[in-house]
């Protein structure tokens, strides 16, 4: 195609269009997930965040002093 060879135009048109099937796969599977991120209370909860357990983050700053 244009006088380029094959393996030229297999990475100028194929890396997108894999990229943009990679982007429609993606956005059909995770079109629900802010329903599954809210709790019964309607807050999203910091477990479901990726914090591990809520309020257990670390003793930085201020806090540090209260929790001891």
């Amino acid at each position: 195609m244009f006088g380029l060879p094959t393996a030229t135009v297999v990475v100028i048109f194929g890396i997108p269009t894999i990229w943009v099937i990679y982007t429609f796969v993606f956005v059909f599977l995770s079109r629900h997930w802010s329903a599954e991120d809210i709790d019964d209370a309607g807050t999203t909860s910091a477990s479901k965040r990726g914090f591990g357990d809520a309020g257990n983050e670390g003793d930085f700053g201020a806090e540090a002093g209260e929790r001891a």
